[in-house]
């Protein structure tokens, strides 16, 4: 009986589409696109943000939210670039007061 209920609980939680309990961050998306892209292609983080834009439109019934890369100090530099994000997609700002996804997480592989 406890199998069951442990398996329940596990299947409930890897069905859950709360990032801090799947683990899928926007930026971890972006970072994803920007390695292998779909199609094992690396991208430039401006496709690869604007891919994950969609991939949130798509999934809030066309719908889109400002992606949150408050999480990676190297992605919320690049967002903030204009350089970068040659795009203008919209971003959380770095001092904004909503709950972080995921915790914060120094990530950098420049």
């Amino acid at each position: 009986m406890r199998y069951v209920i442990l398996s329940s609980v596990l299947l409930l939680a890897s069905c859950s589409s709360a990032p801090w309990v799947t683990g899928h961050t926007d930026s971890k998306c972006i970072r994803e696109q920007m390695v292998s892209g779909a199609t094992g292609n690396a991208r430039p983080f401006a496709a690869a943000a604007g891919f994950c834009a969609a991939a949130i439109r798509r999934e809030n019934k066309g719908h889109g939210r400002p992606l949150d890369v408050r999480d990676d100090m190297t992605l919320q530099a690049m967002a903030e670039n204009p350089d970068y994000n040659t795009a203008g997609l919209a971003f959380v700002p770095r001092d904004s007061r909503t709950k972080i996804p995921g915790g914060i997480r120094n990530i950098n592989i420049d």
